[in-house]
């Protein structure tokens, strides 16, 4: 029973990596829309998962029972911000929390009913499960800063610029906002709201904290400067002139990986490969044991 599900197992996991090769490779096709449309289906239910029925409200419960150190939660809530996701640190908890207690209980089960194989996949869909939740954190916030980072440049070159002939501070940073990206732009709408309703000094700090880049700390240094009437000039265009070489470093770079990024194409090729290989090694194996018994 355990040969035959585990061979039905490999089986699936061959077709399915089939249908993903042809679905890329014919993409232009209808089944390849309606593979995409799907996908953007299971995205969104994903992403609404951990909203639905039973789920909202054991989640509710077991981020009363989380706890988190004060330090800890401040940076975790730091994260989350920055990923644009409006939980609390001990609702993220928690998602580990239930997502581990998921994988135990299947184990069990799969213990319960002598099915050996069956308890090898729970542990890696529980990993999986696991690490899929962090790295999907970890590669929101290396988006939103890689975003960040490539925009940084023509924004502190074209602040810099403006300043020459413009010392409305204010003024220039809401000019550069109608034409910034979204990431950058969200981050300075707080920027200009902190300016108008506190400290411009305060709101540089928080804007400074909030980025962490380097280009930040320098060109927020010789704002909070300039704002209590120190002379920046030279400052403010040697850092233009730095940020336009770093522009033309960041397309260079850019262009560098895109070799590396078509190679990843193979990659599921490489695996159908794998699979097939492995699922005749497996029937020849069990057929030969069979023979012998």
């Amino acid at each position: 029973m355990a040969i035959t599900l585990t061979l039905l197992f490999i089986a699936l996991l061959l077709f399915l990596g089939l249908k993903s090769v042809c679905a890329a490779y014919a993409g232009g096709t209808s089944a390849g829309r309606r593979t995409l449309s799907k996908l953007s289906r299971w995205e969104q239910k994903r992403a609404d998962a951990w909203a639905a029925f039973p789920l909202k409200q054991l989640l509710a419960l077991t981020a009363r029972l989380v706890y988190l150190d004060e330090a800890t939660a401040v940076k975790l809530r730091k994260t989350l911000s920055k990923a644009e996701l409006n939980i609390t640190p001990q609702e993220y908890t928690a998602r580990k929390v239930l997502t581990g207690a998921f994988g135990i209980c299947l184990t069990a089960l799969c213990l319960l009913s002598r099915f050996y194989f069956g308890i090898v996949v729970a542990l890696l869909l529980t990993v999986y499960l696991l690490m899929r939740q962090r790295d999907a954190l970890n590669a929101k916030v290396r988006k939103k800063d890689f975003q960040i980072a490539q925009e940084m440049p023509r924004f502190v070159r074209t602040i810099c610029r403006s300043l020459q002939s413009n010392r409305d501070l204010e003024s220039v940073i809401g000019a550069y906002r109608k034409v910034a990206g979204p990431e950058l732009g969200g981050e300075l709408d707080i920027l200009l709201a902190e300016m108008k309703s506190g400290n411009v000094q305060t709101a540089l700090l928080h804007f400074e904290d909030r980025l962490g880049s380097p280009e930040a700390f320098r060109l927020c240094s010789a704002l909070r400067d300039m704002s209590l009437g120190v002379d920046q000039t030279a400052t403010l265009s040697y850092m233009a002139d730095d940020m336009a070489r770093q522009a033309r470093e960041n397309v260079k770079k850019e262009l560098s990986l895109r070799p590396g990024k078509m190679r990843r194409t193979y990659y599921p090729a490489i695996g159908v490969c794998i699979a097939m290989i492995l699922y005749v090694l497996v029937v020849y194996v069990i057929h030969n044991l069979n023979s012998i018994v």
